[in-house]
């Protein structure tokens, strides 16, 4: 990709309008559009021989011998290297987006689910979050309260949230004694790594033997409770509502709809997809662009990712699936902004 930083300021110009003309409407480059929009002082002949030298550096192609031109894999990925990752986020995006993320729930897996459907809500897109690690979620507290069925509901207050689920109480259990291992329990794994506890389990079980019993029984069930959590959300994937990406231009053929539809409906290998990124890059906000794609069934698809970070650790991250004629700069500005919100709350709380 050497040549891309030998093109002509004019060429830079034409191609980023081209693209952004494409993404906008989805209709093929023509030398009269693009002169129309951008060019008014150059001539359709030397828009032309423009559009054809972009071509021959493989950054546009034409679907038939006499159609305008689209971009390919390639004018997008420097459209993004170019445009995107050089300016600040989009303020009408910002707007939009506050009116309608919600993330002050306190539960972890709530968090995630609102997230997904405010992403999804503003790019019309599918939208994927999970779980990626938990090298650095630490108990923050353990509350056990009685409820009036016989279980008790555990809140697991980690650093990034909480984790909550119910256990099975004997009858003789009080509210009295729920309080006091609520604290014995938090006294004894606060600021504990939750996968330092779950591997450490035998000796943590041998320093409760000594104690109240209800304690030992209860840490077995706070462990199972993490064991199941660990198991289950980390390779989960939160979906959110894929109906408006039907009415994109890309889906009125009928096969392409099958496509996509059995695409979304195979977790397997949407997470299998979402792991191919890397996760290591620098950039807040990671594009997979077309061919940039491991798997070739879905070269005609993008990927849009950011990661909510605790401390120097990954814990979830956050995809937008798409069609390769996405718009980059509202998902990426949608992306970059909730990012900063979570990042913000982390540290408030």
């Amino acid at each position: 990709m050497k040549e891309e930083f030998k093109i002509s300021e004019r060429k830079h110009e034409l191609l980023i309008s081209a693209v952004e003309g494409y993404i906008e409407n989805a209709s093929p480059i023509t030398s009269e559009k693009v002169q129309k929009a951008l060019f008014k002082n150059l001539s359709s002949a030397t828009l032309r021989n423009e559009l054809s030298a972009l071509e021959e550096m493989g950054f546009l192609k034409q679907l038939h011998t006499s159609s305008g031109r689209i971009p390919t894999t390639k004018a997008y990925r420097y459209y993004v290297n170019n445009i995107i990752q050089n300016n600040a986020l989009d303020s009408n995006v910002i707007d939009e987006i506050k009116d309608k993320f919600v993330t002050r729930s306190a539960f972890l897996s709530d968090m995630l689910t609102n997230i997904a459907k405010s992403i999804n809500q503003i790019t019309n897109f599918p939208t994927y979050v999970r779980i990626k690690s938990f090298n650095d979620l630490t108990v923050q507290g353990i509350n056990i309260i009685p409820l009036i069925t016989g279980q008790g509901l555990i809140l697991f207050q980690t650093n990034a949230g909480i984790i909550n689920n119910t256990i099975e109480l004997s009858p003789d259990v009080t509210e009295e004694i729920c309080k006091d291992a609520s604290k014995y329990l938090t006294t004894n794994l606060y600021n504990k790594k939750i996968t330092d506890i779950i591997e450490n389990i035998d000796y943590y079980n041998e320093m409760f033997k000594k104690q109240i019993k209800f304690y030992q029984d209860l840490f077995v069930a706070v462990t199972g409770i993490l064991k199941q959590f660990a198991e289950e959300r980390s390779s989960k994937l939160i979906s959110s509502n894929t109906t408006k990406l039907l009415s994109e231009p890309e889906y009125k053929d009928v096969n392409e709809v099958k496509k996509l539809v059995k695409l979304i409906e195979n977790e397997k290998e949407i997470k299998e997809i979402i792991e191919n990124i890397d996760d290591n890059s620098s950039n807040d906000v990671v594009f997979t662009i077309g061919d940039e794609n491991l798997n070739e069934k879905y070269s005609d698809y993008s990927i849009i990712n950011t990661n909510y970070h605790i401390g120097n650790g990954v814990v979830a991250s956050v995809s937008v699936l798409g069609p390769e004629r996405m718009n980059y700069a509202k998902i990426a500005s949608a992306l970059k902004y909730i990012s900063d919100e979570l990042s913000k709350y982390n540290k408030e709380k």
